[in-house]
């Protein structure tokens, strides 16, 4: 994805070899921030479970050239290019063919839209043209290959492959680089996807015209290419080279403000106003991901022009800069109320308002969505349905064949898929699914476990076969995402296949199905980490907080106790994360050590839960060693502390699943308890689903037939 400026605009021929000076690049200044004002902030309460923070893509800019300007970058390229000889072409012809960029730029649109399969067919079909000119060809081979990359290894591979065979015939910077535009960029991506990440850097450095072995203030020093120095930063990023790519992406910020501030030629200013928002945004995604979230928090409001000392009332007023990020933002922090209050003054509605009303579609679908989302993540099912149904022109009553057909609104019918499956409509979901899949639920399981090429979709499909048991097709679909075969050697099944998402869930999976060792394997690989390391290498944090947590899991799944508390131990030294201290507090629930370490935290509905399971814990010890009468004072208090919960705060699932083992170990009546592990159900559809990794839940079991033996 091109961010900014172009890298280059010559474009050589392949039969032309000439190594050409290094262009000079349009320069953005190296000093200065104000991105780290620290303030005192209120406490607040993570969510585990919100959504991963996506910020919308920036669209391409239009650059527009002042003729007042003195001949900056892209005048003298472009003055280069038009000054070329005709005998630098050979073959193809220089005309550029209005209804060839046409197609080519509709191929970039279904890669836009993630449709990777037709993006793929459309690319391919262009390349067909024996007519092609020497840029559109260029052009058609880059799609193809980002294209390729996001699927299978052997396409992944044939990607790079393709983009090595147009680089070849190329001609190259002083430092090495390719000067065919967005060549080398997309090499590094298609490397990354291979996991070859050292060579990705190689090639982004050198773009960059940066040596490898330079210090660290020398590679964070921004080259003037946007969009290369931008990928760099999320490369170093990936690589958990942490501190190199926060240094380089605030000081593209710090550079771009005081371009800003020298006061620009008034054609340029846009530009950099746009350079700037995408620097921004990519500090937000990077504190995200480290759970740095006041830092996050405070960047967003910054770019409204807002602080948080102000009123909720000014801070809920949309400002027309970057609202729906700080709305997700806030989503993920847990200020689901500031969150909505800010989404309805951006449609023009109130809280007040009618259902009819508050669930008609606005004219701002991406708002709409939002919000819709977010009336899931709180639990108002039948709002978030009736506003996607109305989005898509359709009614909840409404025949099933008219309710289950893809609308063509792609985020629509996927948001609505996980929202039929929170509420229980598994068949109706996977009809849905089937659907935006073009496949129909007769065909054979080779054709239907086959992935689409839309990663979103193919993933929501293999999770809910999960739910409905349906694990061989949920494991062929994710190992054919991978590109791997179920017969491979486990050194293969466990390579990962560059895309963090995929590798996950397919680690989940084999977790469910007990293959634990797999599951470890991917995991360690992930983690850069192997079986054969020193304890004390395999338990430092690889820098991925949801590859930690998976690992802190599994191992406590598999009774390497020890390791899982090491390693979650320093996790939230690293991550300060809300669902790493509750890892860590689990881990810790029925220790002698427990209460000391819970105390110093305030109340609230996860201490209270807790509380309730670390006293449920020792019940369960105490039962197995002794008799059912001996845990009865600790189960008395690990139902009052779970009923605590429930009665202050807003009711979770796992409140009333503690609850009903709580009964059901106390000797009380079927109904009661069952009735609480219903009220479970309905508040997380998925509960059945997930594996219990949990040791003290496992040994539950032991006490639980001794307590039934003597009923």
């Amino acid at each position: 994805m091109n961010y900014g400026l172009p890298i280059t605009t010559s474009f050589a021929t392949r039969s032309c070899t000439a190594t050409v000076a290094t262009p000079q690049p349009l320069q953005y200044c190296a000093s200065g921030s104000n991105a780290n004002t620290e303030t005192t902030k209120p406490p607040f309460k993570l969510n585990p479970k919100a959504p991963a923070f996506i910020p919308r893509m920036q669209p391409d800019q239009p650059v527009q050239k002042d003729p007042g300007v003195p001949s900056n970058i892209l005048d003298r390229r472009a003055k280069a290019y038009q000054c070329m000889s005709p005998r630098t072409f050979q073959q193809r012809v220089n005309k550029s063919c209005p209804e060839t960029a046409k197609r080519i730029d509709s191929a970039f649109k279904l890669l836009k839209k993630q449709d990777y399969i037709n993006a793929e067919a459309a690319f391919r079909t262009i390349l067909q043209d024996e007519q092609l000119n020497e840029f559109d060809h260029q052009r058609t081979v880059i799609g193809l290959a980002r294209s390729l990359k996001e699927q299978t290894s052997e396409k992944k591979k044939e990607a790079l492959t393709r983009l090595e065979e147009l680089r070849v015939n190329g001609t190259f910077t002083e430092s090495g680089a390719s000067t065919i535009r967005n060549l080398d960029l997309t090499m590094s991506l298609c490397e990354q996807a291979l996991g070859r990440f050292h060579d990705a850097q190689a090639r982004l450095l050198r773009l960059r015209n940066k040596k490898p072995d330079a210090d660290a203030e020398t590679l964070c020093q921004h080259s003037g290419y946007f969009d290369v120095d931008i990928a760099n930063a999320r490369l170093w990023q990936h690589m958990r080279k942490y501190q190199l790519a926060e240094k380089l992406l605030l000081g593209m910020k710090a550079g771009l403000i005081e371009k800003l501030q020298s006061d620009p030629h008034a054609g340029i200013v846009e530009r950099l106003h746009n350079y700037l928002d995408s620097v921004n945004i990519a500090l937000v995604r990077y504190w995200q991901e480290q759970c740095q979230y006041d830092r996050a928090e405070d960047l967003l409001l910054n770019m409204g022009g807002k602080h948080l000392d102000e009123s909720i009332e000014t801070l809920c007023k949309p400002s027309g800069h970057h609202d729906i990020d700080l709305v997700r933002h806030w989503q993920v922090m847990g200020k689901y109320e500031w969150a909505e209050k800010l989404l309805l003054n951006m449609i023009g509605k109130d809280s007040k308002d009618s259902i009819e009303i508050l669930c008609t579609a606005s004219e701002h679908p991406e708002f709409d969505l939002s919000l819709a989302l977010l009336w899931h993540a709180t639990g108002r099912l039948q709002l978030s349905e009736k506003l996607l149904l109305n989005m898509i022109s359709r009614h909840p009553d409404d025949a099933e064949e008219i309710l289950c057909t893809a609308s063509g609104k792609h985020e629509i019918d996927l948001a609505l898929v996980r929202l039929w499956q929170e509420m229980g409509e598994y068949q109706r979901a996977e009809i849905l699914l089937l659907n935006l899949s073009l496949k129909h639920p007769d065909e054979r399981e080779e054709s239907l476990c086959q992935p689409c090429g839309h990663h979103d979709i193919d993933l929501t499909l293999a999770r809910l076969w999960q739910k409905l048991n349906k694990h061989k097709q949920a494991g062929i679909l994710l190992l054919n995402m991978s590109g791997k075969r179920p017969d491979a050697a486990m050194e293969e099944l466990c390579r990962p296949c560059g895309n963090r998402d995929i590798d996950l869930a397919l680690a989940l999976h084999w977790e469910i199905v007990n293959k634990h060792h797999l599951t470890e394997g991917l995991l360690l690989n992930m983690s850069n980490k192997d079986l054969n390391d020193s304890e004390d290498s395999l338990c430092m944090p690889c820098g991925n907080h949801d590859i930690d947590l998976a690992l802190v899991r599994l191992w406590e799944l598999i009774d390497k106790g020890k390791q899982a508390e090491r390693l979650i131990e320093r996790c939230c030294k690293l991550y300060h994360s809300d669902e790493c201290e509750l890892s860590y507090l689990s881990l810790s629930a029925g220790k002698a050590k427990f209460m000391e370490v819970i105390n110093g935290y305030s109340e609230s509905a996860n201490k209270l839960l807790l509380i309730s399971i670390h006293y449920f814990v020792m019940a369960c010890k105490q039962i197995s060693e002794a008799s059912p009468k001996s845990g009865e004072e600790n189960l008395i208090k690990a139902l009052e502390h779970v009923q605590l919960t429930l009665e202050r705060y807003p009711p979770t699932a796992g409140a009333y699943s503690q609850k009903a083992h709580c009964l059901r170990m106390l000797g009380a009546n079927e109904q009661e308890w069952r009735k609480c592990f219903q009220k479970a159900q309905a508040l997380d559809s998925n509960r059945k689903q997930k594996g219990k990794s949990d040791t003290w839940r496992s040994n539950e079991y032991a006490a639980l037939q001794k307590v039934l033996a003597q009923t």
